[in-house]
């Protein structure tokens, strides 16, 4: 089932993003769809970093691994996709 965040119907099995007005298709890494799938199963939640980085980046060490994924999110689908809760992490959508 897709996870339909702004104008992006996000396909998590083919890692792909398609913007549903233009028809664009995006690729999306393994950590991005994995990412974007684990902030989709409780939108309005905010997550830690810390807690992003045990549940999505099992083997990396450093929250900036977070912060990391996030950029490459936004620069490919908007800034709105990923919203930033200043002082506390991040959930989905603005």
């Amino acid at each position: 089932m897709p996870i339909v965040v702004g104008r992006w119907e996000i396909d998590r099995a083919n890692r792909t993003a398609t913007d549903t007005e233009s028809g664009s298709v995006t690729s999306l890494s393994e950590r991005e769809s994995e990412l974007l799938g684990f902030l989709s199963a409780s939108p309005g939640q905010v997550f830690s970093r810390t807690q992003l980085l045990g549940r999505v980046f099992g083997s990396a060490d450093t929250p900036g691994t977070v912060d990391t994924y996030v950029h490459y999110v936004r620069r490919k689908l908007g800034r709105d996709v990923v919203a930033t809760v200043h002082g506390l992490g991040y959930r989905l959508g603005s």
